[in-house]
């Protein structure tokens, strides 16, 4: 059940500290509702997501393979069980109230996809994949999409898929097909925005397009994070200067736009850093993923560096107006309890498999 890495990936265990660390030390000063001493419920969190990471660090990737049916089946289960009894926020019914804390399943959603996915790959090793094997994946993924999608959460509906296009880049898929599916996708296109998405999805969207139609409405969030970067200039505003964090203006400053703040007090040398401490996390990540023994621990290293990656891009996309507004967390500097676990989870998943390429695959 465990197994000791037998070696650590420290270049990586480094940057999660350095992030950590610039998450407790930037969420310090974010004002809002029912926002007091954010940083130290921060540092909280943090305690105790470094245990878990540890723990998970230590799972035996043979014996995660094996469990993967079972974490498929508990992963929407979880998600069934938000749609019943979920406590609505704005509208969406996302969160489980355990009493001491929400809970989101969506988040865990993203991890047990991840080792769901990996073990499939582990199990039907094919030279080519063809639209039967495409198929099986689609549905495999079908189900958590829908059952988050239902809550509604876009982003994280969104999340699902662009994670699972991240793990079958490494496959061959026959040509055909792909085209085929493309091409058919895009022809229900107009079907998805007429019957599937909800008027408040679609006006994020049209706000993407311009945003100056409806500032004070759908396009407030964008619009106000596209001032707070503007307004920190190359050096920014400096610490606790920031305009639109203390005026009020910036919503969500906390969690979904934490990097427009950021980048109001530390400007574009702060901000460009950040970028560059994930991008350094990325790469320890998919170096993990290239020097793996077999298809699962590859698979899943690769899963975790898509879910870090389309998380980066949607939220400093989302934050700049260059995508809709989707309510993803930026991994780690976001506020946000479940959120955290996860990514820790997920670290700690990378860590095992750096630390057990050695053991070839029984």
């Amino acid at each position: 059940m465990f197994r000791r890495p037998q070696q650590l990936p420290w270049a990586l265990i480094l940057i999660v500290f350095l992030l950590c660390s610039l998450s407790v030390y930037n969420l310090e000063g974010t004002v809002g509702p029912h926002i007091k001493d954010i940083h130290w419920q921060q540092v909280k969190w943090i305690m105790i997501a470094l245990p878990i990471m540890i723990i998970s660090s230590c799972v035996d990737l043979h014996f995660l393979r094996r469990l993967a049916p079972i974490i498929y089946l508990a992963m929407n289960g979880l998600l069934i069980l938000v749609l019943v009894m979920g406590k609505v926020v704005n509208g969406s019914r996302r969160w489980i109230d355990l009493g001491f804390f929400n809970f989101q399943p969506s988040e865990i959603a993203k991890i047990g996809l991840i080792i769901s996915l990996a073990a499939w790959f582990q199990r039907y090793p094919k030279p080519t994949y063809f639209f039967s094997d495409i198929f099986v994946i689609g549905l495999m993924i079908g189900c958590p999409m829908f059952l988050v999608f239902l809550e509604p959460d876009l982003g994280h509906t969104l999340m699902l898929m662009l994670i699972t296009l991240s793990m079958c880049m490494i496959e061959r898929f026959d040509r055909k097909t792909v085209i085929a599916i493309t091409t058919s996708m895009a022809c229900l296109s107009p079907i998805i925005w007429t019957f599937v998405l909800k008027r408040y999805q679609k006006e994020r969207i049209l706000t993407l397009i311009d945003g100056k139609v409806d500032k004070l409405g759908a396009g407030w969030h964008s619009y106000q994070a596209e001032v707070s970067v503007g307004a920190g200039g190359v050096l920014g505003q400096g610490r606790g200067m920031s305009t639109q964090v203390a005026g009020s203006f910036l919503p969500e400053n906390h969690t979904d736009f934490v990097f427009a703040k950021l980048a109001e007090e530390n400007g574009l040398v702060g901000a460009l850093l950040t970028l560059l401490l994930y991008l350094a996390l990325l790469l320890s990540i998919i170096y993990t993923s290239s020097i793996a023994k077999n298809r699962f621990a590859r698979h899943l290293s690769l899963g975790i560096a898509g879910l870090f990656f389309w998380h980066i891009m949607m939220n400093v996309g989302m934050v700049l107006n260059l995508l809709p507004v989707t309510g993803v967390t930026l991994p780690i500097l976001s506020y946000g309890g479940t959120s955290l676990v996860t990514v820790f989870v997920a670290l700690g998943l990378v860590i095992a498999s750096h630390g057990q390429r050695q053991v070839f695959d029984r």
